[in-house]
């Protein structure tokens, strides 16, 4: 008899961008220039609420919203803020007049089209015309995925978000804890048991993972900025120009033309004029020529190209606005007229598609990138499944086993998506001849939960869990797209490294272990709605007013640790004299994959300005070899990786 309980076999978790999605009315006479065309809403208050109504029209194939449904999971929008940004009828609900922000309290794709109640209400209830826009922020929103399909039944939706990234070798993980605040009361007179019992605020705490690192991938979400090298003409599927100027936090483009661009596809903007300060206290005049990634070093400036995988696009006739949606906000500002690079996977190496030799290991076409901290973190979301039988989703059909929604041969899959996660710790450690593993620690804000089977009738698995490598990775070309190419998966290991600290190679180091803390602080703020959401079916709980509403990154404090062996006094005149040393002499680790090709997976880490805090040199009892746990406090990190990623 097969399993009837959850085993950790049977458990799946992915990886997915956070990503704002902007979204603006054509004109009354449904003009297609709106984002997508023809798109528009009407907003209603709710009669005796604090709440309004925004339904849907309109639409096109292959953008956010097809024939009137926004094409999200129900209920996964619950808990997302959403703000206006108007010239048209909406007006008095505008962002930058009002500051007005407000939160998703429900969100339905039943009836024909989809309806977003959000609270407080608006101050206006109309349709919207020409230069009304709404934007759903991008913290706790995960990246939509318009190839998904809703249906009322939930035993025949197939609903899914772009939650299809390979989380890494992972050997362990902890997902976030949930936990109520219960509050808890003696009264006076009344005995000595508690009288009054109550829930408050709801917290998703304490989430971990250990990976050993076979990719650059958690770096980007620890330190928090990416900036890639150019790709040039060769090679790519297109190169549509910029029309009109972009905002770091966007997550939108308009291009002067989609001829030949896929949902799906990359572009890269080609950004090489402008320069944009890197963390270090290294000058102008000292970095003067060696801004990233055409100089030798060091790093003060570098370039601000950067790339994004398509996830929608609005149509490529001439009286269409030419908009692409893109899976994580950018990074940079960038000018109206820039070149875009349209890039794409493949099995081989043609669209400039990464490829890896399986006999030597060499990557065809690689992206090089430097990642550093910046003024903020990248937000994520964790999707995990769990199961009792090893077979898909109720909503996948009957065959292969597949049973109906309480029968004998159900899985019983539970799915959730931990929505809203930022990284607050992390750390890279390695002992000699050992693999090089990341530690990262993390909470979430929002927890997503698919309750199609608790639903009244034609009960089903409403979302559609990632597995892997049953029905994500599992092609060459899915596996590239997820992040495991093929020759890929092996983690880099120490003794293929090399480390080079106070203007020297460090010959005798026997671990390494570099952290870092970003300080983020998760935090409830008041807002109040009227609509009690305590039923079984509800996606979100309380509509998220118990959750987290956003995550604050505080100050960065990086540390560096070498036990090394010991052979002259290097270290301790390092340590009693107490000297910074700078950008001349870095601390640098550098990590490659090992195979004989020329071109192999790299990965280069730089820490500037940095002083030793302390070196002890022990007399050692068994009179061996003297060894010291040398503590390091560095100022600044980046890092440069060759890999076959187009983003992280």
């Amino acid at each position: 008899m097969p399993s009837t309980v959850y085993k950790g076999d049977l458990a799946e978790v992915t990886l997915g961008h956070e990503s704002g999605l902007y979204l603006k009315s054509a004109d009354s006479a449904g003009h297609t220039s709106g984002y997508p065309q023809t798109f528009s809403w009407t907003s209603a208050a709710v009669a005796s609420t604090n709440r309004s109504t925004i339904t849907f029209a309109g639409g096109i194939a292959n953008s956010p919203v097809q024939s009137a449904k926004l094409q999200y999971p129900e209920g996964m929008l619950v808990g997302s803020t959403l703000t206006f940004h108007s010239t048209g009828n909406h007006v008095n609900d505008d962002y930058t007049g009002t500051g007005q922000i407000y939160t998703i309290v429900a969100f339905s794709n039943d009836g024909g089209a989809s309806v977003i109640t959000v609270s407080p209400q608006m101050q206006t209830a109309s349709t919207s015309d020409s230069g009304d826009a709404l934007y759903i922020n991008s913290y706790g929103t995960p990246t939509i995925d318009v190839g998904m399909s809703h249906n009322d039944s939930a035993s025949t939706s197939d609903e899914t978000i772009l939650a299809d990234q390979f989380l890494g070798l992972a050997a362990t993980i902890t997902l976030p804890d949930t936990k109520n605040e219960i509050k808890r009361s003696h009264v006076v007179g009344i005995g000595r048991d508690v009288v009054v019992q109550v829930a408050g605020k709801q917290t998703n705490e304490g989430g971990s993972l250990e990976v050993m690192m076979n990719s650059p991938r958690w770096l980007y979400y620890a330190l928090g900025a990416e900036s890639v090298d150019d790709y040039g003409g060769t090679g790519v599927l297109a190169s549509p120009t910029l029309d009109g100027a972009v905002t770091a936090g966007d997550s939108h483009l308009t291009l002067s033309a989609l001829t030949n661009i896929q949902v799906g596809d990359y572009i890269q903007i080609e950004d090489t004029a402008a320069k944009a300060e890197m963390p270090s206290d290294i000058t102008a005049a000292q970095a003067a020529g060696n801004t990233w990634p055409d100089g030798a070093g060091p790093y003060k400036f570098h370039e601000t190209s950067e790339i994004r995988r398509i996830v929608a696009l609005n149509g490529s006739n001439a009286s269409t606005s030419k908009v692409v949606w893109l899976d994580d906000p950018l990074t940079f500002s960038h000018l109206t007229g820039l070149t875009c690079r349209i890039v794409r996977f493949d099995a081989a190496s043609s669209n400039r598609s990464p490829d890896v030799a399986q006999s030597t290991i060499n990557i065809t076409l690689p992206t090089t990138r430097l990642l550093y901290s910046n003024w903020h973190t990248p937000s994520f979301c964790l999707e995990t499944s769990i199961r009792t039988r090893n077979i898909g989703a109720h909503n996948q059909g009957t065959g292969a086993g597949i049973g109906a929604v309480g029968s004998a041969t159900d899985a019983n899959t539970l799915t959730r998506v931990f929505r809203g996660c930022k990284i607050k710790e992390w750390g890279i450690k390695a002992d000699a001849d050992a693999e090089v593993v990341m530690n990262v620690g993390f909470d979430a804000s929002l927890t997503y939960t698919d309750t199609g089977r608790k639903e009244a009738s034609d009960k089903g698995d409403r979302y559609t869990a990632h597995r892997m490598f049953e029905n994500t990775a599992d092609s060459t070309v899915n596996r590239k797209v997820a992040g495991i190419a093929p020759y890929t998966q092996k983690p880099y290991l120490f003794y293929n490294g090399e480390i080079k600290a106070f203007g020297q190679t460090m010959a005798r180091v026997t671990k390494f272990n570099l952290t870092g803390k970003n300080n983020t602080s998760w935090h409830h703020t008041v807002r109040g709605s009227d609509i009690t959401m305590d039923s079984s079916t509800d996606q979100v709980p309380f509509v998220g007013t118990r959750m987290p509403v956003m995550a604050v990154e505080g100050k960065v404090e990086y540390e560096l640790s070498m036990e090394v062996i010991i052979n002259d006094a290097l270290l301790w005149d390092e340590l009693r004299y107490a000297k910074e040393r700078d950008y001349t002499a870095p601390v640098t680790l550098t990590l490659i994959k090992q195979g004989s090709g020329a071109v192999r997976e790299k990965i280069i880490f730089t820490i500037e300005d940095y002083l030793i805090e302390s070196a002890p040199l022990p007399i050692p009892e068994d009179k061996g070899v003297i060894r010291t746990e040398c503590k390091i406090l560095p100022k600044h990190v980046h890092v440069q990786t060759i890999d076959t990623f187009f983003h992280l």
